[in-house]
């Protein structure tokens, strides 16, 4: 990828809303019946700062069922940063969090990180506790930790810039 493009992949299981996110980042409505991502997708949004500089970001979104882990390394490389996302009322999904990093850290080594809670317009259901993500995110020293609303497009770019600008920092 050429040096104004910064790829990011989006890792997790499957239905934890990875697709709304990105789709919902790069400017596009949420999609209320979006179906399971079958293989990869691929998502884009030009950012400008303050400064005047500009980035073509370019989010990839790896299908999260077991059945695609294959194509995880080809889908990771060239990554500059990795977002991994789970449903906070669903915690077998925060568990498969430490499988998607093994198998990034295996293709990537050290990348810039952060971990998204999403749905988080569902709190009532919530089984994850914030508290337990938060830790899980500095003991494995993720930029951040975030809880976001993909469907409600609660805080759903404050991940993303975190992220980039630390990328971006790195060059």
């Amino acid at each position: 990828m050429n040096g104004n493009v910064v790829k990011i992949s989006l890792c997790g299981p499957g239905g934890v809303g990875k697709t709304s996110l990105a789709r919902v980042f790069s400017g596009n409505p949420f999609n209320a019946s979006e179906r399971l991502t079958v293989g990869i997708q691929h998502f884009f949004r030009k950012m400008r700062f303050s400064d005047g500089s500009e980035v073509s970001v370019a989010v990839w979104d790896l299908g999260g069922e077991h059945r695609f882990r294959f194509l995880a390394p080809a889908f990771l490389r060239g990554a500059k940063g990795i977002i991994y996302v789970y449903d906070i009322t669903r915690e077998e999904t925060f568990e498969e969090i430490d499988d998607w990093r093994r198998i990034a850290e295996q293709v990537l080594g050290p990348t810039p990180s952060v971990l998204v809670g999403n749905k988080k317009d569902l709190e009532e259901y919530r089984m994850v506790q914030r508290e337990v993500a938060e830790e899980y995110a500095r003991t494995h020293n993720f930029i951040g930790y975030f809880e976001v609303s993909a469907k409600q497009m609660i805080e759903v770019e404050k991940p993303f810039l975190e992220l980039i600008k630390v990328i971006l920092s790195k060059r």
